[in-house]
């Protein structure tokens, strides 16, 4: 039986750029408490798009559009317009990478310079089916980002067209569940889309997903889920567009190829086309010092590198780069430039406002182990709600969460039996939490910075008040004695299994702030991280601002103060 439909009239809040609220079924549920500060912080937003589209619709474009606004927004490209303050002109600085497209068996051509990538999209050749190819830090992310920023305006525009949305493969992590059930099962994840709209989307074909990260993927499983995309464009559910992002040097190694209608390959930038990028930008000086080294235009010929080249230009010797011998050494040390850059920058940290900012050791210490973390688990975003125990990654730290895990509950459970039983039960309710109040090691994922702990401490604070005061009113009609247990008894329950999320949690951070593995308030160092260029946020996801800076940091050693 399905459940009844509340009216259709709720706003969704967006706090900037975290969807506070869930898409369930056919209408918004929401957080009652959240709901109340939202009214009261007057932080709400209407859904975009054309009022003909269904309004859930528009909410999941609102969340794509703000998603992509962010991270081009955060782009290493945006950062060099805005050190250099080009951003009022942007239309001045080309992105300087050319590009070929190849449909079936034909050879590949050039694209024209005046060829946007969305023509391509849309080209009775491609038809809405695209392969983007490139080498590392060539712009396929940034590519594909644009495209999805030129398809969320049409859809706003047209309300019958499917909505595009961003996922990454990284997290296809069961080769056996199929494309539409990992579609799906993301959307929940990133969105908070109830299975069953989620699965109606895609059976309608109502979504565009644009797939990032196919070589993220461990190597033998990268094939596999070729297979699986193409199992998905073959079967019931084919989506109607499709677009796929991957490394071309992981892609030619593929015995399977992608039953797509054609690619756009982008190449490496030529010398002329990096003169006039750094000409255009003003970066004459930098031209000038690199335009004589052929092994440095060489590598500059990756649009990331070349960004981070300028960002960095401060920190780069090219005498101690000539002494390296491979090219990967090359890279690392630009790496390493651009790093040591960032950290010593003057910013005015709006995370940190008046209060002391993280020194330069402290916050390249904390970032490296964030990103083995994510390496661990092959992740290329990252939820402060996600950090899971096995994150403590030693034994011995285990044993301490689980010990003060099962403390606190023995100390809720002796209350509670105490109030019941006197000395007796508070003994028996100690040793029962010590021993039955352990952890589950899996905390359930939330979608936003702390939304979820909020949450769960919101519902801690709903359930033992709700359940105090209904327990306190059925004892008083046996004497205001048992009114006060039955209160006392309803408040401690609701609070144990209300906010059990926020107390499992709380250990968890407490532990690894105490083995200097995150600062204390980790939320607002993860913002200065943004500000630092090292992290991009979308609401309350983190991810690097490139995959290559990650894996750089996830090979540093981790050194504790």
């Amino acid at each position: 039986m399905e459940e009844p439909k509340p009216p259709d009239n709720r706003n969704i809040n967006t706090e900037k750029g975290n969807y506070n609220e869930r898409i369930e079924g056919d209408y918004i549920q929401g957080n009652v408490f959240q709901n109340i500060f939202n009214i009261l912080g007057g932080q709400q937003t209407t859904p975009v798009g054309n009022p003909a589209r269904p309004k859930n619709e528009r909410i999941l474009l609102a969340a794509v559009k703000e998603e992509v606004t962010s991270r081009l927004r955060q782009s290493l490209h945006n950062a060099v317009l805005i050190n250099l303050g080009k951003e009022s002109q942007p239309q001045q600085v080309k992105r300087p990478w050319d590009a070929e497209i190849k449909i079936g068996l034909k050879p590949a051509k050039p694209l024209p310079d005046t060829t946007t990538t969305l023509e391509v999209f849309d080209s009775e050749e491609i038809a809405g089916k695209l392969l983007i190819l490139g080498a590392p830090g060539a712009g396929k992310t940034t590519t594909q980002i644009e495209l999805a920023q030129a398809l969320v305006k049409r859809a706003e525009e047209h309300p019958d067209y499917p909505v595009p949305v961003l996922f990454n493969l990284s997290s296809w992590k069961d080769d056996r569940q199929s494309l539409t059930d990992w579609l799906v099962a993301e959307l929940k994840s990133k969105y908070g889309v109830s299975n069953k709209l989620g699965q109606d989307w895609v059976d309608n074909h109502q979504l565009l997903p644009l797939l990032d990260g196919l070589d993220e993927l461990e190597p033998q499983r990268q094939e596999l889920c070729v297979h699986a995309i193409n199992q998905f464009l073959g079967g019931e559910t084919r989506p109607l567009y499709l677009v796929v992002c991957s490394r071309s040097e992981e892609y030619s190694n593929y015995s399977t190829q992608l039953h797509l209608n054609g690619s756009i390959y982008l190449q490496p930038l030529t010398t002329d086309q990096i003169c006039d990028y750094l000409t255009s930008i003003n970066s004459i000086e930098l031209w000038s010092t690199i335009s004589n080294d052929l092994d440095l235009l060489e590598l500059l010929k990756t649009p990331l590198l070349l960004s981070i080249t300028v960002l960095a230009s401060q920190e780069i010797s090219v005498e101690e780069w000539q002494y390296l011998d491979s090219t990967a050494d090359r890279i690392q040390y630009l790496l390493d430039a651009y790093i040591g850059r960032m950290l010593i920058r003057d910013i005015n940290s709006r995370a940190y406002l008046n209060n002391k900012t993280p020194n330069a050791r402290e916050t390249r210490m904390w970032l490296v182990w964030l990103a083995k973390q994510m390496q661990r688990e092959s992740e290329t975003e990252f939820l402060i709600e996600q950090m899971q125990p096995a994150w403590l990654n030693h034994t011995s730290l285990i044993l301490k969460y689980r010990l003060i895990h099962g403390l606190i509950f023995g100390v809720f459970f002796g209350l509670f039996y105490g109030l019941s039983f006197g000395l007796y039960g508070l003994i028996s309710g100690l040793i029962s939490g010590v021993f039955f109040g352990q952890p589950d090691l899996t905390i359930e994922n939330k979608k936003i910075t702390n939304q979820g702990i909020w949450k769960s401490a919101s519902n801690a604070v709903f359930l033992g008040l709700s359940l105090g005061l209904i327990y306190g009113l059925l004892g008083l009609f046996f004497g205001l004695s048992f009114g006060l247990l039955g209160l006392s008894l309803g408040l401690i329950y609701g609070l144990i299994f209300g906010g059990r999320t926020c107390i499992q949690h709380f250990i968890l951070r407490l532990i690894l702030y105490f083995n200097g593995c995150i600062p204390w308030n980790y939320a607002r160092f993860l913002d200065y991280c943004t500000e630092r260029l090292f992290l991009q946020r979308v609401g309350g996801r983190y991810r690097f601002i490139h995959k290559l800076l990650q894996d750089h940091f996830a090979e540093m050693e981790f050194k504790r103060n």
